[in-house]
């Protein structure tokens, strides 16, 4: 007898949870979230400007959800290896993952990710500046010097980037097309921390990288500033110029980045996510660490405007590519 109400009692308890699990309303099961971590990938690797900003946000996201928020690095592919593992997790609110609008560019030349598809936009959060780099012991003193030795030795001067598509090569790709004649040899890389590392050793002649990834070099005085890709000057580097001022007419460059989860994610848990990083993001502590890598916060007004800036952005990107010749055939 006892027996039998023990059955009785786990079989009532196994229709509990199985009805948990399946049958409760979307809202009902976003009440509950989180009841476990939450998993941040970072298709970037550790100690570059994108896993530095996820894991300050990923310390305070954790206090307000009241559960662990992880980081991983899963880099690779020019950040498509990250970017996949977050569009085949479950979705269920515990794996999100950070995205660039290097994404919009890689789903632009080789059509093997779909961000509109694939993804649920959570909040866009900012944007990164760039500058143009050469080791500290080159001969070039400015932008001009560099442009003019390539030009003299057409394909021999090199340049990194962290992958087909990302940010560094378009950024240089775009200075090509803003500099007739202007023909250096790409060496694409994991991340923008190996780009910069290539430099440093001597083994890359220059790049346009993400600034944030850059700046300890500068004051380590094992890399060289020539040129920002941002309008105007910064406060962090007065005596760097602009692209602009440095002879290049027009030229302008930078990434958003923004955290998104697998596509079919309820949408009151992405809104739960949307709140709590729109919070994160405005604590001063978070915009004295922004300010001190030279990005911005551009916090988006909601997961639906985050959806329209990315449509916006891979319709430029699109255009970019196919002027450029870069779609893969």
């Amino acid at each position: 007898m006892i027996d039998s109400k023990r059955r009785t009692l786990s079989l009532g308890l196994a229709g509990i949870a199985a009805a948990a699990a399946s049958g409760l309303p979307a809202g009902a099961r976003a009440q509950a979230w989180p009841a476990r971590p939450v998993k941040i990938i970072v298709p970037y690797p550790a100690g570059g400007g994108p896993d530095a900003t996820v894991r300050r946000i990923a310390e305070k996201l954790a206090g307000m959800l009241g559960q662990p928020v992880l980081t991983e690095n899963r880099p690779g592919a020019a950040a498509m290896i990250g970017a996949k593992a977050v569009a085949t997790a479950a979705p269920d609110g515990y794996t999100l993952g950070y995205l660039s609008s290097s994404h919009a560019t890689l789903q632009a030349i080789t059509g093997r990710i779909d961000l509109e598809k694939e993804f649920a936009p959570i909040a866009m959060i900012g944007l990164s500046p760039f500058v143009a780099v050469v080791n500290a012991s080159s001969p070039h003193a400015t932008l001009k010097s560099f442009i003019d030795a390539a030009l003299a030795q057409p394909g021999k001067l090199t340049y990194a980037s962290a992958g087909v598509g990302s940010p560094a090569h378009i950024a240089v790709e775009r200075l090509r097309e803003r500099v007739p004649g202007l023909d250096l040899l790409h060496v694409p890389f994991k991340g923008a921390v190996e780009s910069a590392n290539a430099i440093i050793g001597g083994q890359i002649d220059f790049s346009i990288s993400l600034l944030a990834a850059c700046l300890p070099h500068f004051r380590s005085g094992r890399l060289k500033p020539l040129g920002l890709t941002t309008p105007e000057r910064m406060a962090l580097l007065p005596g760097v110029p602009t692209l602009v001022e440095a002879g290049v007419p027009g030229y302008r460059f930078d990434a958003w980045g923004g955290f998104v989860a697998p596509a079919g994610t309820p949408p009151e848990i992405v809104a739960r996510l949307f709140a709590a990083i729109d919070k994160a993001t405005a604590d001063p502590d978070y915009l004295a660490f922004v300010d001190s890598t030279g990005g911005q916060r551009r916090m988006s007004a909601s997961p639906q405007a985050f959806a329209r800036e990315i449509r916006e952005t891979l319709a430029s990107e699109q255009q970019t590519v196919a002027r450029l010749g870069l779609k893969e055939s």
